[in-house]
């Protein structure tokens, strides 16, 4: 290098994959820590009258109980009335399936596909999820099926449930446009991600999560300038709508590495 010759200090890049792992683009980091255990409150004399009608093969009531050991509960006096279990929450979820209930049905091929304290059967949970499905023919059993596909590695699949009910359930379509923007099962399309992650941002039944994390992918779209015209500024926006509760970690981090950067 020549006398005089100076050196552009080359700008620092934004890190997205400290935030988003491309082999798993779905999963973020978030401050949430599920609902609290034991929130249920009823007198001993209410279990004992839902525990009786469940053991006589009321579906409903089977349902109940299952929830009651998977979640906790306490009588009025805050002491424990249904302790925690698992296995036995699972007993009682199979129980209410096998006599037609469809929400049980679908819980219980959540639990069978998952890491939920009992055995993982992935074939019997997409059995009992499609039943469900069949029943119902509601999203969530769906959407359930689509993440069973997906957390086993079987991304085509997951694609082909999550498009069944897209027109049902715009949440979906962050699932979707995840999908496609990351190539996931499916050809990377990252105009076709776009749509979807804008289509969610302002569809009228998303819940604020939903609608945030559709914020925050927005502007991982606008930030990398794929399928949209690239704009640090835009990304900026959605991420500080993605926050706007200041409970969103990913859209948080980058919004630092903003700070840092721009």
């Amino acid at each position: 290098m020549g006398k005089g010759t100076t050196v552009k200090k080359e700008k620092t890049e934004f890190r997205i994959d400290s935030v988003v792992n491309p082999l798993t683009p779905w999963i973020l980091p978030s401050l949430y820590r599920g609902f609290p255990n034991y929130a249920a409150k009823m007198s001993a004399v209410e279990w004992k009258n839902i525990l009786a009608k469940a053991k006589g093969g009321d579906a409903e009531a089977e349902l109940r109980v299952a929830e009651l050991y998977s979640d906790g509960c306490k009588d009025k006096r805050g002491r424990i009335l249904v302790r925690i279990s698992n296995r036995k929450a699972a007993e009682w979820y199979r129980r209410s399936a096998e006599h037609g209930c469809d929400s049980a049905q679908n819980t219980l091929g959540v639990i069978l596909g998952g890491n939920y304290g009992v055995e993982k059967n992935v074939r019997e949970a997409l059995l009992w999820l499609k039943r469900a499905f069949r029943g119902d023919g509601g999203s969530s059993a769906a959407n359930n099926i689509a993440i069973t596909y997906r957390e086993n590695g079987n991304l085509r699949q997951a694609v082909r449930w999550f498009r069944k009910v897209s027109s049902q359930d715009e949440s979906v379509l962050i699932q979707l446009g995840i999908h496609f923007y990351w190539g996931k099962g499916v050809r990377t399309d990252h105009q076709e991600a776009v749509r979807c992650f804008r289509k969610a941002t302002r569809g009228k039944n998303m819940s604020e999560c939903d609608r945030d994390d559709a914020n925050f992918y927005l502007g991982i779209a606008y930030l990398e300038g794929k399928g949209v015209r690239k704009s640090p500024r835009m990304a900026q926006k959605h991420f500080e709508r993605a926050n706007r509760d200041n409970d969103h970690l990913a859209a948080q981090r980058l919004l630092k590495q903003f700070r840092r950067v721009v």
